[in-house]
């Protein structure tokens, strides 16, 4: 009997995330000291009740909804309570939540994404803007990004096809996107990077260490790729750099997306997720989305058509357009700046 409670025990073990296992598990063990401290002998509604309220106090109502994770997967396997059909906590948690604003990581806009492409120079930053580039394209995790395999690159001419393999992302399921050309040429970026990438490594990462315009041999890790959007922001001057942080990929992806027109079932099927809700949590509302909403309901000419009218503006100042010109006399001073005069 006791070696089955050792074989189940340690099915029990698979079912928390390999990745957050530790930290699972030191949550849990922190709830049974405290319960000891207490002389609590059993998991009841007052006793989770309590113990958010004394010793998890101080916590954020981000961390506290985290917590009630953490306790209600390890409680259920180890006590086979589910505190989740205790009634009076998950209230308890939306009301230490009211007025709370979680911080987020901030987003890179399009305009900023193409000045870093255009201006940063490739020997310092051709690997920081081919990472860009696939972040964005395939709103990306750091991890994925990280583990990303040179066989997941497969260049196919008129475009680069790129498979995140499964044990990769956090979902568990297979995932792909597509990089274009776009406005800056993107293939070429990234067939630069490719071409200097030494033949032979010990390794198959795709993301290996660049420097002074070589690569070495040595793979990137986590905090190099996800310090990447906050290398852009500082190149840019853009304000709180610190913020742009390794969810700036995944934001960045899916506010683009948004803004231009991307349904959510769009939206949820770029980044694999798996609900509306969570989806919407990453995408960075514009001021361009705003304006058109502000358009339909108040009328008048919307960002798209007011940019239509600045453009064939700027097509037609080169151009002379004169009507009822009958029995008039036409004076034509040419005038020039000192930039644009004739020499």
């Amino acid at each position: 009997m006791e070696e089955i409670s050792q074989i189940a025990s340690a099915a029990k073990k698979t079912l928390l995330p390999c990745k957050s296992r530790t930290v699972y598990e030191e949550a849990y063990n922190a709830y049974k000291k405290w319960c000891v401290k207490r002389n609590v002998k059993k998991t009841v509604e007052d006793t989770i009740l309590a113990y958010f309220t004394t010793d998890l106090a101080s916590y954020k109502a981000s961390s506290l909804w985290s917590k009630n994770s953490m306790l209600r997967t390890t409680i259920h396997l180890n006590e086979g309570v589910d505190i989740s059909k205790f009634p009076s906590v998950i209230p308890f948690l939306k009301r230490k939540g009211e007025g709370y604003t979680p911080k987020k990581s901030l987003i890179l806009t399009d305009e900023n994404v193409d000045s870093f492409l255009l201006s940063a120079q490739d020997e310092h930053h051709l690997l920081n803007k081919v990472i860009l580039i696939f972040g964005v394209a395939g709103a990306c995790r750091r991890q994925e990004l990280v583990f990303l395999q040179t066989t997941n690159v497969e260049d196919q001419e008129k475009h680069f096809l790129v498979k995140m393999g499964i044990i990769d992302t956090k979902t568990k399921k297979d995932r792909s996107f597509v990089i274009l050309p776009g406005k800056h040429n993107l293939l070429h970026i990234i067939r630069k990077y490719i071409a200097i990438r030494p033949k032979v490594t010990s390794h198959n990462r795709f993301f290996i260490n660049y420097q002074n315009g070589k690569c070495t041999v040595q793979p990137v890790g986590v905090h190099k790729v996800g310090g990447v959007p906050s290398v852009v922001a500082k190149f840019l001057n853009l304000t709180n750099a610190s913020s742009y942080t390794g969810h700036s990929f995944r934001r960045t992806s899916a506010s683009l997306l948004a803004n231009a027109g991307g349904s959510m079932t769009d939206i949820m099927r770029h980044g694999g997720w798996r609900s509306a809700s969570v989806a919407e949590g990453y995408v960075e509302e514009s001021e361009m989305t705003k304006v058109n909403v502000a358009t339909k309901i108040l009328g008048g000419a919307g960002p798209s058509s007011h940019h239509k009218e600045i453009e064939e503006r700027h097509q037609m100042s080169g151009q002379l357009f004169i009507k009822n010109n009958v029995d008039c006399v036409i004076n034509i001073n040419n005038y020039y700046s000192n930039k644009h005069s004739p020499k």
